[in-house]
């Protein structure tokens, strides 16, 4: 019934295990069915912790302690997972972690499996929710062959699939291009039509503007603010700077394109053909550019239109069929790529291995610095990134958008003279994001170049100096 209270919560603090601090503190709020409430705040504030909770990940899962009072439609929790997972869709901040299928077809259609849906109640719901997402096309493609954001959009398909009463979504915007994240807006408005009840995490506010009809603020674990109605957004007034939010308000930069530059060169890109095997089409044929010295270059385009795999024919990850990529005029060699080329990946944990954040900057920092400078270096970057209270703690206990800021430290300790940045904001907060874009400005302008792969329009329109489209 349209209207009814699904998400009652009440005084709700957890704790992790090891850790004395609580997690999250005291938070309370309520959610009906056809209503959509947005989670938000500064890095490390407890959204993700909160967003666990609701699926019941948080205590089955992660154990820890938690308190306070918690009713999922008509159900007092904590509850055993497979109870709320019948509840419960959940699109997670990294769709690596939740695809179990080898094929997208298959994924979308795994949890109707589950629960013996009919077969052709099934296909028609698959087929319904991969025009929802605008990937038919992909219906037989193989899960390990997408990139990150049709990955992500397979993830959000399984869940409008799946019809559940709740939907808890985690950053789903992260990996989405601007046309992508306005789709994902209406698939959200059309859930809310449909009755269900939709939790957003995002540090991104933009597209959610008349579509969130709840603002939850975190801080510090607790709430920093709690606003309701479709202005909700519009609402939250002049404090959102001090709880780190982003802009709502944000248009599409206007860049000029690199053929434009006219200044000297760093990469040039000449007449790369590329092609993950035989059997597939080419990603890219005949494919020229130059990046400009001392620019930021960014890399837009569609999902799926080859802007990770670029990043990697760049940094010497793939090696293209044909043509050549070369640095400072010489062909990018194997030891250039270790001396002066750093690369940061949307997959932070993969990049990760130290027991310290401090033991992972100095891992980074050149072999041949002296003890003094790499001291200096790890305490600026700690500093600039608000990760000297960190600085022994492992770095896999760290928050997404802790480790999003370790990554791009440990680059900046590499002392690259090129910087290759794949979605380095996708988890941050407003001022997180800010100093990330200062932090990249200040490279540049001391000769650095920067190719930047990013659908942040706010990281864009602080830091981008140029751009490369790259098209499907």
């Amino acid at each position: 019934m349209s209207g009814e209270v699904v998400i009652r919560a009440k005084g709700l603090s957890y704790t992790y295990p090891f850790q004395g601090k609580k997690a999250l503190d005291g938070v309370s709020f309520t959610l009906r069915r056809g209503e959509a409430l947005l989670v938000t705040g500064e890095s490390g504030c407890g959204k993700s912790t909160l967003m666990r909770i609701l699926n019941g990940l948080v205590p089955e899962h992660f154990r820890g302690s938690l308190e306070g009072e918690l009713e999922i439609a008509g159900e007092p929790c904590p509850a055993p997972l497979e109870r709320i997972s019948r509840h419960v869709g959940t699109v997670l901040q990294n769709p690596e972690e939740q695809i179990l299928a080898t094929s997208v077809e298959e994924e979308v259609a795994l949890a109707l499996e589950w629960r013996a849906t009919p077969r052709e109640k099934m296909a028609r719901r698959v087929d319904a929710a991969l025009c929802a997402l605008e990937i038919p096309h992909l219906a037989r493609r193989s899960v390990f062959t997408l990139s990150s954001g049709e990955r992500q959009k397979c993830v959000i398909a399984s869940v409008v699939a799946a019809e559940s009463e709740i939907v808890v979504m985690d950053e789903p915007t992260a990996n989405l291009s601007p046309g992508a994240t306005e789709d994902l807006a209406r698939i959200v408005a059309s859930l809310k039509r449909r009755g269900a009840a939709v939790v957003i995490v995002d540090h991104r506010l933009y597209w959610l503007k008349g579509v969130a009809d709840k603002v939850l603020v975190l801080k510090d674990g607790k709430t920093a603010a709690y606003v309701e109605g479709r202005d909700a957004l519009s609402r939250l007034g002049s404090g959102k700077t001090a709880v780190g939010l982003r802009r709502i308000d944000v248009e599409s930069p206007a860049l000029r394109d690199v053929a434009e530059s006219g200044g000297p060169s760093a990469v040039a890109i000449d007449s790369v053909s590329f092609r993950h095997s035989r059997r597939t089409p080419y990603i890219y044929r005949d494919f020229s550019a130059l990046l400009p010295r001392g620019g930021i270059t960014a890399v837009v385009g569609p999902n799926g239109a080859g802007k990770t795999t670029l990043a990697r024919l760049v940094c010497g990850l793939l090696k293209p069929e044909s043509g050549e990529i070369a640095f400072d005029g010489r062909p990018l060699s194997a030891a250039m790529r270790r001396r002066d080329v750093a690369f940061v990946m949307q997959q932070m944990d993969i990049q990760l291995y130290m027991r310290t954040v401090r033991e992972e900057l100095d891992f980074s920092a050149p072999r041949g610095l002296s003890r003094i400078d790499r001291r200096t270096d790890e305490k600026r970057w700690l500093d600039a990134f608000g990760l000297a209270h960190l600085a022994d703690r492992h770095p896999h206990s760290l928050s997404g958008g802790e480790k999003q800021r370790l990554v791009v430290a440990c680059a900046l300790m590499k002392r690259p003279s090129l910087m290759v940045l794949d979605e380095p904001t996708s988890g941050l907060d407003g001022r997180n994001m800010r100093v990330i874009a200062d932090v990249l400005r200040d490279y540049a302008s001391s000769g650095g170049t920067v190719l930047l792969i990013t659908h942040d329009l706010e990281l864009l329109s602080l830091a981008a100096t140029h751009r490369l489209e790259v098209a499907r």
